[in-house]
């Protein structure tokens, strides 16, 4: 399972897209580009907010209304003047799956529960690996989906709840060390994808409670009904029966 010699890896020619530059994308990619992976994609449709500043690294009070893409491509460029940044500053869609192609792996910083389906089901069309992560007050949770390997998003939570029984991240609110935790877990684990190692979190979700102190590991295996999974060729469809899942 994607695991590389170190003496094959030459981290100049990788590419990782960075789905969403708030919280945690944006500690993802700080981690990316001082690991000098050579290109860094972010996609990301909003500007500054002042309320992003307490849990999003690469932005200050100056930088309120420009466009998140844009300021986080200027501080990476000047942390690591040899990295290649692509900026896209647009809402990635389902349309939009053949950009993933693009790219040898993928970090999920969206911000909504419809939005990580949406990347998910996107990612696993597109045979790109894709590394999750969602927070929301202080409870963190990350896994990883390899395409005809491991379970995706949707093999686990199989559909979106109606929209107004998941509060938002301004609604519920986020603890920003947690955020800046879990994108940190985020660039560690596409690092071991881009060839360091075996993914840690395939098949398997890791959740972090900072409240309580309790770090959980939760078992997971593809789901043979998830709509998402039957859509690869038979020789890459997973087989094996569904694990135990939590909710988003």
């Amino acid at each position: 399972m994607l695991v590389h010699h170190e003496s094959d890896l030459d981290f100049a020619a990788r590419r990782v897209l960075v789905v969403g530059v708030g919280g945690l994308g944006s500690s993802a990619a700080l981690a990316l580009a001082h690991a000098e992976v050579g290109t860094l994609g972010l996609m990301d449709p909003d500007p500054v907010e002042v309320s992003n500043l307490h849990r999003q690294l690469l932005y200050d009070s100056a930088d309120v209304g420009r466009p998140k893409v844009t300021v986080a491509a200027e501080q990476l460029r000047r942390l690591m003047p040899g990295l290649h940044v692509e900026s896209r500053r647009e809402r990635f869609g389902p349309h939009q799956a053949a950009v993933l192609r693009g790219f040898d792996c993928v970090v999920d910083g969206t911000d909504t529960v419809a939005a990580k389906f949406a990347l998910s089901d996107a990612a696993v069309a597109a045979r790109v690996p894709l590394v999750h992560a969602g927070v929301l007050g202080f409870v963190a949770q990350l896994m990883t989906v390899v395409p005809g390997e491991s379970a995706c998003y949707r093999c686990v939570f199989e559909e979106p709840p109606p929209p107004d029984e998941v509060p938002s991240c301004q609604e519920a609110g986020v603890l920003g060390p947690v955020v800046a935790l879990a994108g940190a877990l985020q660039a560690a684990e596409a690092i071991r994808l881009l060839g360091w190692g075996a993914p840690a979190w395939a098949n398997r979700l890791l959740r972090i409670d900072a409240w309580t102190g309790r770090w959980r590991t939760v078992p997971l295996a593809p789901n043979p009904r998830c709509a998402a999974c039957a859509a690869l060729s038979p020789l890459a469809a997973p087989t094996a029966n569904a694990g135990r899942s939590e909710g988003p």
